[in-house]
């Protein structure tokens, strides 16, 4: 062989192994989500929520409950103010974030009989992260909660986008009658 066809054929393979690596990169970049910042500030593309159960006993018709549920979050923009939203079975939003106001601005916590986040406001801290308490309160009054699948919402609370969200079934767990069916989402 020449030298020119070896310089070629070396030139040839090298660039097919970058070509090669690059495409690599690319697809594992695809893979493993990683994303960056919204034009706008707002969203990192990798924000989530947990609660701290997937399905919570749930009485329909009581005035008021005590049960709550914790709704932990990570991913979000430092400083980021978040506001919680239940999607409930019908279809209608209920903010549950909010608290009741003791004076202006400030959140009495012995008022969250009627539901409500604490804290107030829910701000995501330096590491985009937070946590907050809801407690179901009204929403097991009649016509307003019922035995349902419902989807829990973390949105930004400037623009309402909807940021990321997490399934929650309300089961009547201990005061269903004889005889009577229990959904498909919810334990025996």
């Amino acid at each position: 062989m020449t030298r020119t066809q070896v310089t070629n054929m070396r030139r040839t393979t090298w660039m097919w192994l970058a070509a090669g690596l690059f495409a690599g990169l690319l697809l594992a970049f695809g893979l493993t989500g990683v994303q960056s910042a919204a034009a706008d500030g707002h969203a990192t593309g990798n924000e989530s929520i947990t609660l701290s159960t997937n399905e919570i006993d749930f009485e329909t018709g009581k005035s008021r409950s005590k049960e709550s549920v914790w709704i932990r979050g990570s991913g979000f923009t430092p400083g980021q103010e978040i506001t919680l939203i239940a999607s409930g079975a019908q279809g209608a939003l209920y903010e549950i974030s909010t608290c009741r106001w003791k004076t202006l601005e400030v959140c009495d916590p012995k008022k969250r009989k009627d539901g409500g986040g604490v804290p107030y406001p829910l701000v995501a801290n330096d590491d985009g992260a937070f946590a907050s308490s809801w407690l179901l309160g009204r929403f097991t009054r009649k016509n307003v909660g019922e035995e349902a699948m419902i989807t829990i919402l973390a949105v930004d609370s400037a623009t309402y986008t909807n940021l990321a969200s997490a399934p929650l079934a309300l089961c009547n767990l201990n005061n269903r009658g004889e005889g009577e069916e229990v959904p498909d989402f919810c334990s025996a």
